[in-house]
């Protein structure tokens, strides 16, 4: 369902159901006249019943009609937000916390969505029902009418010192509960481990903490809820009691029927109703605008860098006075002034303590991270300059750490790429060692792996995501020490394999492993960034 059949399909449905439950007020009033007077009430009972009827009919319908396109909103934004995740560089993902990006795509989407299935059609009822029920207020009794007239002004002076309050509470929830997300996220990933070694419940605190001050926070706009309820209550109940004796009086001296009494109570219990309504959204609203703010907060951001050269074969990789710093350290650089050039057909080895900025160049050298100062080439080409898609087709990566994708072992070699064949994917895996693994699985290639590949040990996920780098015969292989967890059968192969890589290749390969580092052509030593932080070798 489009947005212009909410406009002009169900907004004139809504208001034919909320005209006709105006309209209940008064056939109530002539049946009950036509009882008290001891006219035949069949007809009234009749009009009474068929406008019950139709309000009953059209209400199911009416919920179903804007449910349906308020799911289709929210599917529409979850997309637009993983669209524009997806935009992000590496270096702009990491900092990001997994559980407060699930929380915009789920809580402050349902809140835009929640706007159109209840807040709009709320606020369309409510105003409708406000002019409507005013206005036959005032037709039957200018008295009357002048008296709901001047609690409309009451109800809205009252709005405006709870505005800011609840905007403020909002945004107080809104950041507790991203706080929350984040924190059971990080609880959650690193329970198992946790409670293999029984200290799960130390580390508890914080998710339990977090969860404790969004509970204060929820608390706190549960009061403000209340207290401005509690008034627009008293309001309302106020101008009840009016009208109950204005129109008792009335009827008392016969100047308005028995049955009219009734009439003036229910338009004007319709009429206040709808104005307690429109001004109770006001807490409703607060939290719309805070999931709104949220999303933008993915949604700004700006497209997307598209250099436009495209990349073959990387042949040279070329480090002009690169320095960089992580978030929060930038007067601690991890690199410092590194000029460096990586050539087609060699085999280099970043050598040295952890913490000298091995991972990291290796990470620069694959735009997973963007030097704050310095330049980058590829092919003499600044790497802000290349099509992204193809620089990143030509990359080979193994990390210390290999990330499993959810699916099977193929999807995890090929990355769910249609382009390469089952024997691309064979002699990768036979290349790195793997398919002696694939070969006693039930289903082979397409076994399904565990959670995070669990079913597999440290060294065979090791091999995978080295075939996962194979299959793609890229021209640049980055290897972050890759023998870590393989036993020394499998390190002796690999030594055999890594002359196997070279022609044709850039390796840039980081290990502590002195076997390994002796076969490399050239090594690079990396200290602590100071003065001089790289001596080649």
């Amino acid at each position: 369902m489009s947005s212009p059949a909410v406009v002009f399909v169900y907004s004139p449905l809504l208001v034919a159901q909320t005209v006709a439950g105006i309209a209940v007020p008064f056939a109530t009033g002539h049946f009950i006249d036509a009882l008290v007077g001891g006219i035949s009430p069949v007809g009234p009972f009749v009009v009474l019943a068929a406008l019950l009827l139709i309000r009953a009919v059209l209400t199911p319908c009416l919920q179903r009609f804007v449910l349906s396109r308020a799911r289709n909103i929210e599917l529409k934004l979850q997309d637009r937000v993983l669209d524009a995740v997806m935009g992000f560089s590496p270096s702009e993902l990491f900092p990001l916390a997994n559980g407060e990006l699930v929380a915009k795509l789920t809580r402050d989407a349902y809140a835009v969505g929640g706007f159109v299935s209840g807040l709009y059609p709320r606020l369309l009822v409510a105003v409708v029902t406000m002019f409507a029920a005013g206005s036959a207020l005032h037709s039957r009794s200018p008295a009357l009418g002048f008296s709901f007239m001047a609690f409309i002004p009451l109800a809205i002076a009252l709005f405006f010192p709870f505005a800011r309050r609840f905007a403020e509470n909002s945004h107080s929830v809104r950041k507790r509960s991203d706080g929350s997300f984040a924190a059971l996220f990080d609880f959650f990933h690193s329970l198992p481990f946790l409670r293999t070694l029984a200290a799960d419940r130390r580390f508890s605190d914080p998710p339990r903490e977090a969860l404790g001050a969004l509970k204060n926070g929820n608390c706190a706009m549960d009061r403000l809820t209340v207290t401005f309820g509690a008034l627009l209550g008293l309001i309302l109940v106020i101008g009840e009691i009016a009208v109950l004796g204005i129109a008792g009086t009335f009827a008392e001296k016969g100047i308005i029927p028995v049955g009219d009494v009734v009439v003036y109570q229910l338009l004007f219990l319709a009429a206040m109703q709808s104005v307690q309504g429109i001004v109770s959204l006001l807490p409703e609203t607060a939290s719309l605008r805070e999931g709104i703010d949220s999303l933008d907060e993915i949604l700004s951001h700006p497209a997307p860098r598209r250099g436009g050269e495209k990349v073959g074969a990387v042949e040279t990789i070329e480090f002009r006075n690169v320095t960089f710093a992580y978030p929060g350290a930038e007067g601690a650089p991890v690199v410092k002034d590194f000029s460096a050039t990586f050539c087609s057909g060699r085999i280099y080895a970043l050598v040295g303590a952890n913490g000298t900025g091995k991972t990291t160049l290796l990470k620069l050298a694959t735009a997973a991270l963007e030097p704050q100062e310095g330049e980058i080439r590829i092919n003499g080409v600044p790497i802000k300059l290349l099509d992204e898609s193809s620089f990143r087709r030509s990359i080979g990566i193994v990390f210390q750490d290999s990330l499993l994708v959810t699916g099977t072992i193929r999807d995890n070699i090929t990355l769910r790429d249609p382009a390469f064949m089952d024997d691309d994917v064979e002699a990768a895996a036979k290349q790195s060692g793997f398919d002696a693994v694939v070969e006693r699985l039930p289903y082979g290639l397409d076994t399904r792996l565990g959670l995070r590949g669990q079913s597999l040990s440290g060294g065979e996920m090791q091999r995978l995501a080295i075939a996962r780098a194979l299959v793609r015969n890229p021209s640049m292989l980055v290897l972050d020490e890759v023998t870590n967890h393989l036993d020394v059968e499998a390190r002796a192969s690999f030594g055999k394999l890594l002359h196997c890589l070279a022609p044709g290749r850039i390796v840039l390969l980081v290990s502590h492993d002195d076997a390994i580092i002796d076969l490399c052509d050239e090594k690079i030593f990396c200290q602590i960034p100071e003065n001089v932080s790289y001596i080649r070798a």
